[in-house]
C-alpha cells in the first residue's frame, strides 16, 4: 500500500480490492469516483489516493472459457435475471455491459496492474479502467496477451517491455501473496474497500455510503 501521510485535514487512502472479471467491481469503481467528486464539493481540501489489491474469484480457472456457459453453470436459471440487473446497474453508472466473449484466469491482468503501478497511480488507474472496459464492454478476453498489451498501451506503458514482463515469471508470486493477504484480512468477496488501512466497506455501495465512511474517518482523526 502507498504512503497515507495526510497533507490536509481531509485526506485519506483507499485500497480497492477487486477481480477484473467481477462486474460489481466495475460498478463499484464508478461509485467510488462519484463519491470522491462529492467529497471534493463537501471538503475543498479533500484528497484521496487509491491503489488496487488483487482478488481472484477462481484462481483455478482456465483460459478462453465461454462466458455464457460459465454463468449458466454458476447461476442456472437465474443467469438471465442477473444479466438484466447488471445491465440496469451499469447504465446508471455509464457502463454498457455486454456478457458475450471469453472468460479467463485473471492472474495475468493482475500482474499487468501491478506492473503499471510501478509507473505511478495514474498509470495503474488507466490500466484498471482499460481492462474493465475491454472485458465488460468490448467482450475482449483479458487472458489473451495481446489484449493485455493493448490495455498496457492504453495506460501509457511500452508494449515490448510489457510483453517481456508478462512472458517472464516476474510478479506472479507477488500477486499471489497479495491475494492471500486479502484472504487473511477476512475478505471473501469483491469489491471491497479499505480506507486508511482500518475501515472496510464490502460491496458496490452508493456514493452516499462512501461519504458517510469518509466522515467517520475524519471524525476519528480529530479525536
Amino acid at each position: 500500500m502507498r504512503d497515507t501521510t495526510a497533507t490536509s485535514d481531509h485526506a485519506l487512502h483507499i485500497s480497492i480490492v477487486l477481480d477484473t472479471i467481477c462486474p460489481w467491481c466495475y460498478v463499484g469503481k464508478r461509485r467510488v469516483e462519484k463519491a470522491i467528486a462529492l467529497a471534493k464539493q463537501k471538503w475543498p481540501d479533500f484528497e484521496a489516493s487509491i491503489d488496487y489489491m488483487p482478488y481472484q474469484l477462481d484462481s483455478s480457472m482456465e483460459n478462453g472459457l465461454d462466458k455464457h456457459s460459465v454463468y449458466q453453470r454458476k447461476f442456472g436459471d437465474r443467469a438471465a435475471a442477473i444479466f438484466e440487473r447488471m445491465t440496469l446497474a451499469g447504465k446508471e453508472e455509464g457502463i454498457a455491459f455486454s456478457f458475450g466473449g471469453k472468460m479467463s484466469n485473471t492472474l495475468g491482468s493482475h500482474r499487468l496492474i501491478d506492473y503499471a503501478r510501478l509507473d505511478g497511480a495514474e498509470c495503474e488507474e488507466k490500466a484498471v479502467e482499460s481492462l474493465l472496459h475491454r472485458y465488460f464492454e468490448l467482450e475482449q478476453d483479458i487472458g489473451d496477451v495481446e489484449v493485455l498489451l493493448n490495455a498496457a498501451e492504453d495506460a501509457g506503458l511500452d508494449r515490448a517491455k510489457t510483453r517481456a514482463y508478462l512472458d517472464s515469471d516476474d510478479g506472479i508470486d507477488a500477486v499471489k501473496q497479495k491475494v492471500k493477504h486479502g484472504q487473511r484480512l477476512g475478505i471473501t468477496g469483491v469489491p471491497f474497500y479499505i480506507i486508511n488501512d482500518r475501515y472496510g466497506i464490502s460491496g458496490a455501495e452508493t456514493p452516499e455510503t462512501f461519504i458517510e465512511a469518509f466522515e467517520k474517518v475524519f471524525s476519528c482523526k480529530k479525536e
